[in-house]
């Protein structure tokens, strides 16, 4: 029985050192990845921004259905393994620059991805840049220690690179602010 109590203990201790260094963490970071496609970057736009499609070559997300307008922005839903998430279509200047903002109510995180396409001889560069915040300390504990601030866009990335038949790697770059 004593060993039951130490145990115990010791997980009571782990999980107030995982909140106490997670309260400590700053609630937003900023985290970018890029990738060079050897397509045109009108073809990496319209990939990106036809949100419909999105689950006919991203294997995370089972459904996506357009929302009603909020503030005068396009909002859509993304369903996936983690539930569903609500986003705004902050900007959009077509082959170039694409702005998302999450706005799904009472959301443990949120903020923007800043997607820029660049032509990069016969093919695109694309980075995307995330401004986000994580205000469960819990989550803002597991996404800076165990999941990584950058997993999400490298499978985002990796799974574009796939729809265009490539299989480069995302790599770090310049983080762009969504209001360039």
């Amino acid at each position: 029985m004593k060993w039951l109590w130490i145990a115990l203990a010791v997980l009571a201790v782990l999980v107030v050192l995982v909140l106490v260094v997670g309260a400590l963490l700053p609630k937003a970071h900023v985290a970018s990845r890029a990738l060079r496609l050897p397509v045109p970057g009108k073809d990496v736009f319209l990939a990106i921004t036809e949100v419909a499609a999105l689950p006919s070559w991203r294997r995370d997300v089972k459904s996506v259905e357009w929302l009603p307008d909020r503030d005068g922005k396009r909002v859509y839903r993304e369903v996936s393994d983690f539930g569903p998430i609500e986003f705004a279509i902050e900007r959009s200047e077509p082959d170039r620059l694409y702005v998302t903002r999450i706005v799904t109510p009472d959301s443990p995180f949120g903020g923007t991805w800043t997607f820029v396409i660049t032509a990069d001889g016969a093919g695109s560069h694309i980075a995307i840049t995330e401004h986000g915040e994580v205000y469960n300390v819990l989550f803002r504990f597991l996404s800076r220690f165990v999941f990584g601030h950058t997993a999400t866009m490298e499978s985002y990335l990796k799974a574009l690179a796939t729809k265009f038949g490539a299989t480069a790697q995302p790599e770090a770059c310049e983080p762009a602010s969504p209001w360039r």
